[in-house]
């Protein structure tokens, strides 16, 4: 009879190598990725382009490139393809992120012959259409309006245009004007540019047949087409230490954004600063949450994340606390940090991080399109099945030496910068 009072045994010995990956190169050079898997015949294909924001010569126009490549083609409006994609099940999307830009479509393989051709020229064939274009618009700066309200919103903008600077890809802030004066011309020219088959890459997952996939190696195989964008400038801007304070109207909470840049995610300290912060701030037992939340009380959450790109990266804590609650939570992030960079830690916690982080590891190999999802990441980050299974092996191997090395060289209160939007 099983033991109810006592939880099961903790493992971390499990299989976490990524797979049963096929990559090939077409005709046109453009990449292809596969995983045959699953139990249902379900296909996911992702067109995965490497232009986003940060190849943008006008603001706002790439995530209005993406969203609105859905809204109509040359051979279909905007109502024809919902209701095309509606009738056979098939899910679109699409979504420009920092570097990378993405089209998928869900479909049972049954439907694949009938919706494929029509979602192969949406991509290919955008309409743009102006009234679409003044829709997006519209709708799209409603939204954004009620975002910029938000002391956290604001508060994350003014850190990542202080630590990158205001000129930088990674640090330049969209405003209502830039979505405002998007036009068709714009959009299209950026589409021409950026939407080039030799920089991209087609993910292909689920299951499927032979015939399926060698008709997707076909159809995108023979299509021509360059990309033409010059190369993003990343202007340097040293570590440096200042607090920002942004007077809002909003005076429930001070949204208080705390980080420092870091590196690109290639940096040979990637995996084993992420591992610190999660220790820090990265889940919710982290230290950050059992001090400032769970003993003081300050706010309902903390946390820490990093991000890393092509060219660089950054580390930040951010929490809402109410304006008498500031310097006290500022105080003890000060000293959560410190004793990271003073003290090893303890085995208990060491293990407990060690498996968290292996279980959502798990996580993205569960299932063929979590699969598919966890390639598309790879791939288009520059990062190989190889640079996955080693950051598994550091997961497993880090100890607290290491840990507390990484504090002392990237945890240090001088290179941190300081943003309170609130009221103040």
């Amino acid at each position: 009879m099983i033991d109810r009072k006592k939880g099961p045994e903790i493992k971390s010995d499990f299989d976490l190598e990524l797979k049963g990956v096929q990559a090939t190169r077409l005709p046109n050079g453009l990449e292809f990725l596969e995983s045959n898997a699953g139990t249902q015949n379900i296909i996911k294909i992702e067109l995965v382009y490497r232009t986003g924001r940060i190849h943008e010569r006008q603001r706002a126009v790439a995530k209005a490139a993406l969203s609105l490549i859905r809204e109509g083609s040359t051979r279909h409006s905007s109502e024809e393809l919902a209701e095309l994609y509606d009738f056979y099940g098939a899910v679109v999307k699409s979504a420009a992120g920092m570097e990378t830009s993405t089209i998928s479509l869900v479909v049972v393989e049954r439907y694949f012959e009938k919706i494929w051709p029509i979602w192969l020229h949406m991509v290919f064939y955008p309409q743009y259409d102006q009234d679409e274009i003044d829709k997006y618009c519209q709708v799209v700066s409603s939204k954004f309006v009620n975002q910029l309200a938000k002391n956290d919103v604001q508060g994350y903008r003014k850190l990542t245009e202080e630590i990158f600077g205001a000129d930088h890809p990674y640090g330049y802030n969209t405003e209502v004007a830039d979505i405002q004066a998007l036009t068709r011309d714009n959009i299209l020219h950026y589409y021409n540019e950026n939407f080039g088959l030799d920089t991209a890459l087609v993910v292909l997952s689920g299951r499927y047949s032979a015939e399926t996939r060698d008709r997707i190696k076909a159809d995108l195989g023979t299509k021509q087409r360059q990309h033409q964008s010059p190369e993003p400038q990343f202007p340097e801007k040293p570590l440096f230490q200042k607090t920002y304070t942004i007077q809002t109207d909003n005076d429930v909470q001070v949204a208080i954004k705390y980080g420092r840049k870091l590196f690109d995610r290639l940096h040979p300290d990637y995996t084993s600063v992420s591992f610190l912060n999660t220790i820090l701030g990265g889940y919710f037992g982290s230290r950050l949450m059992k001090n400032i939340r769970e003993e003081k009380g300050y706010t309902y959450g903390i946390y820490s994340a990093v991000h890393g790109w092509q060219r660089d990266g950054f580390l930040y804590i951010s929490a809402d606390v109410a304006n008498e609650y500031v310097d006290a939570t500022l105080s003890e992030i000060h000293k959560e940090m410190a004793i990271l960079r003073e003290e090893l830690v303890p085995t208990e916690e060491l293990e407990m991080v060690r498996n968290y982080l292996l279980g959502q590891s798990l996580h993205l190999l569960d299932g063929p399109f979590a699969k598919g999802e966890l390639i598309k990441n790879l791939a288009s980050k520059n990062r190989t099945v190889q640079d996955f299974n080693k950051s598994i092996q550091k997961f497993k191997s880090i100890q607290s030496e290491e840990i507390r090395e990484m504090a002392q060289r990237y945890l240090t209160e001088d290179t941190f910068v300081t943003v309170l939007a609130g009221s103040l």
